[in-house]
């Protein structure tokens, strides 16, 4: 049985090759290849930056293991999933052939789909595709003091969607001040 995402590279070993290759390849290239703009054109180098950018919030996982893993843990099927992506709780990204999950998407103790990436999706108007979302969550963030929205989603929730609303054309940044509710 899983015991969460921290353990997706231990269980597939497509991850486990591309974390070994990430953690070689990517010490400090992660800021360096998403960048300040958001460019949904996928690469080899940008899709290693996203390995090494949420690796600290669950990775990414393929779909298909991501299927295996809500049945263990009876959260659905292909099914269910596909319905969690067609509703916008859920965004993906696809790389040669596969669809990779962000997991910060999901609990980890038993995989239940989290609210606040969905929140915080409605309010990015516009951004549409798997690669431009996962870029959005993923970069450094001018609004949240150069932190990444990912890295805030449980922690500072208010901040990462001022920070959501206020994007602008491709640079994120605002002269609007964060008003809390």
């Amino acid at each position: 049985m899983m015991h969460g995402a921290s353990n997706v590279a231990d269980r597939d070993p497509r991850l486990a090759n591309l974390a070994g290759l990430a953690g070689q390849l990517c010490a400090g290239v992660a800021d360096e290849t998403l960048g300040d703009d958001i460019d949904p054109t996928p690469s080899s180098r940008r899709f290693i930056a996203m390995l090494e950018a949420y690796r600290s919030t669950g990775g990414l996982a393929p779909g298909d293991f991501l299927c295996r893993s809500l049945q263990e843990h009876q959260r659905g099927d292909i099914g269910h999933l596909s319905r969690l992506i067609v509703d916008r709780r859920v965004f993906v990204l696809d790389w040669r052939g596969d669809s990779w999950i962000p997991m910060f998407q999901f609990d980890r103790r038993d995989l239940s789909c989290k609210p606040a990436p969905a929140l915080v999706r409605a309010e990015l108007e516009g951004l549409t595709s798997g690669w431009g979302l996962a870029a959005w969550f993923a970069q450094p963030n001018a609004l949240l003091e150069g932190r990444r929205p990912v890295n805030l989603m449980e922690s500072d929730l208010p901040h990462v969607l001022h920070a959501a609303r206020c994007r602008t054309a491709g640079n994120g940044v605002s002269q609007r001040a964060f008003v809390p509710a």
